[in-house]
């Protein structure tokens, strides 16, 4: 090992598997893996396992730092692996939300070192960000926004040292997105149209009041609740939600509308379903916003997805699936916003 904890897939010794199982030296006659999902900011691979005693896991997903450096350095540069250890590690067990059990977690105080070993879902599918959702998909996932968004801590948001990242970065971003847009806007221009190109500058033009605004409520968020970070089981329900490098404490808002807006290729099915799944939505929050209250912060945060575009796609590795990507999570929020006139309320 690189570390006192394994860092890549051939750095898992059979010993520290059987530690964190808590199973016997020499329990475990063969270890194998082979990479699984489509993350660009970390890397997994789905470990089989083979033992001699016990009702152990057979498999197990491990999630380590990315191979690439500059996936790397943007992860510690936004906490990103720190958020998703401390949700595991400090949330997960206690909140009614789907997600992966977790056997291990560990990080480095540098940031880019850290270790995961969640439960393997298999056969629950990860969803096809560029294939769309089905209406299925959004309802049941939802439903389990709800329930992150009603979870609070026994000890409060404020022992969540985590949760806080990113608290004071507004000017950072505002300046990173007005800077990366020109960038942006460049390479996607055979990809997007004038109009969902020109749509983003005037949200980059508006974004130090976009970032400044205080929302009525603060819950835990997921930050990136998409079909690329999302589990389902044949049948079209949620088995999982994943991917938890951006959760933090903010907007339950933005996670709807970021889902909503994201997930329906067919903007006419979003537009004839969103008001029904965010009344749904609401009925099942312990404390829910007034309706109108609420849809207007839904509103304002249609863009969350064209942002989160702009932003992921310049701090990491680039490839083809990615910017296809990133491409459909700009269009489909850009469309969104334009219905709603989010730009209205900025």
């Amino acid at each position: 090992m690189s570390a006192q904890f394994p860092l890549r897939p051939e750095e898992f010794e059979k010993a520290f598997v059987e530690e964190v199982f808590g199973a016997a030296a020499g329990s475990l006659r063969s270890l194998t893996h082979k990479p699984v999902g489509t993350g660009q900011v970390c890397d997994s691979y789905r470990f089989s396992c083979q033992w001699n005693e016990g009702d152990l896991p057979k498999t197990f997903v491990a999630k380590c730092p990315s191979a690439d450096e500059i996936s790397r350095n943007a992860a510690a540069i936004f906490h990103l692996y720190d958020m998703e250890v401390g949700w595991y590690r400090d949330v997960a067990d206690d909140c009614d939300a789907l997600c992966p059990k977790c056997y291990h977690a560990d990080i480095a105080d540098n940031e880019q070192e850290f270790v995961l070993m969640l439960e393997d879902m298999a056969p629950a599918n990860q969803g096809d960000q560029l294939a769309g959702a089905s209406l299925l998909q959004v309802e049941t996932t939802l439903r389990e926004a709800a329930n992150l968004h009603n979870f609070k801590p026994d000890g409060g948001f404020e022992n969540l040292r985590w949760l806080h990242h990113g608290e004071g970065n507004g000017e950072f971003s505002k300046n990173t997105l007005i800077n990366g847009y020109p960038v942006f806007r460049e390479r996607f221009s055979a990809l997007l149209s004038s109009e969902v190109l020109d749509l983003g500058q005037k949200l980059v033009d508006k974004m130090g009041d976009y970032i400044a605004h205080e929302p009525p409520e603060r819950t835990i968020t997921h930050g990136d609740m998409r079909l690329d970070n999302i589990l389902y089981h044949d049948d079209g329900r949620i088995a999982a939600l994943v991917d938890w490098q951006t959760c933090s404490l903010g907007n339950p808002a933005n996670d709807v509308a970021y889902m909503i807006g994201t997930s329906f290729a067919d903007p006419d099915e979003r537009r004839s379903e969103e008001k029904r799944l965010v009344e749904e939505y609401l009925a099942q929050r312990k404390a829910p916003l007034a309706f109108d209250r609420f849809w207007e912060e839904y509103r304002r945060h249609a863009f969350s997805g064209f942002i989160m575009a702009i932003n992921a796609s310049l701090h990491v590795e680039q490839t083809e699936r990615g910017d296809r990507m990133f491409a459909a999570m700009a269009a489909r929020p850009a469309q969104m916003a334009m219905d709603l006139d989010s730009l209205s309320l900025i």
